[in-house]
């Protein structure tokens, strides 16, 4: 397998979890388009969705669901119908502290997979970042934006744990001959196949030498050799 090969499998993973949002954010656009006064209750109807995307990606898919704007529903000013994976269990709802007095408040708002999403109108993959709200790993979140009569009113979202990642990305990279990382945009480690590169850590691409290829969210395949020259 060549680079330009893996690089095409690795964005058929990342846009089969898209696809696989696509009802949960179509459930919360017909909701958040309704006439009147919107409540937390008004989005059980999703669930059915959320839960399809967890039970078909089981052992991918850490956590999945959706995040309204602040003040979209009348009876929560923040609110995050998210349910997450729970071994040999059923889905378990997301439990953090959404009131904004609150000094462990959880304030979505600033989170790159939230912000991104308002600013472009696109689909996003933000992390690896350090999940401490739930999986307590490196993860990653898959974020689409969902619009209602033309307003931004949220998004859909999914997480995948970078363990997650290594299980389907790593026998990709150890297909080509070359030892290969992928990266995010910035150079934070995705997998490798090296042992001296770690998940989460950052890389200094600047220059470009090392960057093989790039897939259609900005992931970046490096060459191993080229990163440990120049440290």
């Amino acid at each position: 397998m060549n680079a330009a090969r893996a690089l095409e499998q690795i964005n058929a993973e990342v846009e089969k979890l898209f696809a696989a949002l696509k009802p949960v954010a179509a459930g919360f656009g017909h909701v958040a388009g309704i006439s009147g006064r919107i409540v937390r209750e008004d989005l059980i109807d999703i669930r059915g969705a959320v839960s399809d995307v967890l039970t078909e990606h089981a052992d991918f898919v850490a956590g999945c669901g959706v995040i309204p704007v602040p003040h979209l529903l009348e009876d929560a000013p923040y609110w995050m119908e998210w349910f997450w994976s729970v071994p040999e269990r059923e889905p378990e709802a997301l439990r953090v502290n959404l009131e904004p007095l609150a000094p462990d408040f959880f304030d979505y708002t600033t989170a790159d997979w939230f912000v991104t999403p308002l600013r472009t109108r696109q689909p996003h993959v933000a992390g690896p970042y350090v999940d401490y709200v739930c999986t307590n790993e490196y993860a990653t979140t898959l974020a689409v934006p969902v619009e209602a009569h033309g307003e931004f009113v949220g998004i859909a979202a999914l997480d995948v744990t970078v363990s997650g990642w290594e299980r389907r990305i790593l026998p990709v990279l150890r297909g080509i001959p070359e030892a290969m990382t992928l990266t995010n945009a910035s150079g934070r480690v995705i997998a490798s196949t090296s042992a001296e590169l770690s998940p989460g850590q950052r890389l200094d691409l600047r220059g470009g030498a090392a960057v093989v290829g790039s897939t259609a969210f900005g992931w970046q395949l490096v060459s191993d050799a080229a990163v440990l020259a120049a440290r």
